[in-house]
């Protein structure tokens, strides 16, 4: 079965973490794959209940792309 495929049908089936690791199977042999890309962009960012989040953490975490960035963000998650 197409991997896009199958990616789709969990994603249909609620099975969202499963369809996340398909899509980034497919960047990872084919990086150029637009479709797989923006699939799991729009998978990945969709919107989930942020009642009671740090909203500037929020805002860094979405805008955060470099390891650094994370590993501050893993730092404040943790109170370090």
């Amino acid at each position: 079965m197409d991997k896009h495929l199958m990616a789709s049908v969990y994603e249909l089936k609620g099975q969202r973490e499963k369809a996340i690791s398909i899509y980034r199977d497919i960047l990872k042999s084919n990086p150029t794959d637009k479709g797989a890309e923006a699939n799991l962009r729009r998978i990945a960012t969709r919107k989930v209940a942020t009642k009671g989040i740090n909203n500037d953490m929020l805002t860094y975490f979405k805008k955060s792309r470099t390891k650094s960035e994370l590993y501050e963000l893993e730092r404040w998650l943790l109170g370090n």
